[in-house]
């Protein structure tokens, strides 16, 4: 690598790094363009060489970092028996956002339309781009689960939606603090597991309603 592309790789890494640590303190609306590139020791001009927006530089934090889970997940589909992949990637994908709560809440952010409007072109694809993965590693577990069903793509799609408001209510828990504020409170260990065992139930009854099995006459 040239000594100028290290430069520029350099500068970019201490720009997520700065915006990673200012969102964590703040919300994301109150972080200017200004704080971060004073936080990264970088000259704010120079910042939109990198990135042309703050969507641009939030999305960047979400893409890289989803890039990372879906490589794990994929080792877990990967090194898991067929009939528990799908619990065991559900469960990693709970874990990752426990530990990274900020991700949980700047997907969540980048879901939103608003957001999505105002982001450049490139990155809207690239979210797209990213969906799609996501999608084809789900739909490979689902197709692995219920082999026997010869699922179709449309049958995959119409279970996804189940998993995805799912998901999206777990990433929305670890994003408000989880459930410390209760008078209850609930360990997130035990909310995770109930939630997949609930999406696991569901999958394989609405599986099995797509495809009934044949009534027998006698």
């Amino acid at each position: 690598m040239r000594y100028q592309d290290h430069l520029f790789q350099q500068r970019e890494n201490a720009l997520l790094e700065a915006a990673r640590q200012l969102f964590q303190e703040q919300s994301w609306d109150r972080v200017t363009i200004a704080e971060v590139a004073r936080h990264a020791g970088i000259g704010k001009g120079t910042v939109y060489k990198h990135f042309p927006s703050k969507e641009a530089l939030y999305a960047r934090l979400v893409l890289d970092r989803s890039r990372q889970h879906l490589g794990e997940l994929r080792a877990v589909a990967q090194q898991a028996p067929a009939p528990q992949a799908m619990r065991r990637v559900i469960r990693r994908a709970f874990e990752q956002l426990l530990a990274d709560p900020l991700q949980a809440e700047l997907c969540l952010l980048c879901d939103r339309p608003a957001f999505q409007e105002r982001l450049e072109p490139p990155y809207r694809e690239q979210f797209l781009e990213l969906e799609g993965q996501y999608l084809a590693l789900f739909n490979q577990l689902l197709q692995a689960s219920f082999a026997e069903l010869e699922l179709s793509p449309a049958d995959c799609q119409h279970l996804l939606w189940g998993v995805e408001a799912c998901v999206n209510g777990v990433m929305a828990r670890i994003a408000s603090g989880g459930f410390a504020h209760w008078a209850e409170p609930i360990a997130l260990d035990a909310y995770f597991e109930r939630v997949t065992d609930f999406i696991i139930a569901g999958l394989q009854g609405q599986a099995a309603a797509l495809h009934p099995a044949p009534a027998f006459s006698e």
